[in-house]
């Protein structure tokens, strides 16, 4: 699925639209600048979004391995 990739855009607009919104933003949010939080929610959020894309794209790889493995090709 090739729509899947265009997920990857969706934490680099995040992080450069995170100064704008922090200029309406509460200052503190948990205690912690808003900012902060922002980034580091989108770390986290960064980290699913490339499982979503990894699931989506399913194994690559597998007729190549298997193919290389059946030729006696041992890496």
């Amino acid at each position: 699925m090739k729509s899947a990739k265009w997920l990857a855009a969706l934490p680099v607009v995040a992080f450069f639209s995170g100064g704008w919104l922090s200029s309406v933003a509460p200052t503190f949010v948990l205690g912690m600048p808003f900012l902060m939080v922002w980034n580091v929610s989108w770390l986290v959020l960064t980290s699913l979004i490339m499982v979503v894309i990894d699931r989506a794209e399913g194994d690559i790889d597998a007729p190549s391995a298997t193919a290389s493995t059946a030729a006696g090709d041992a890496r």
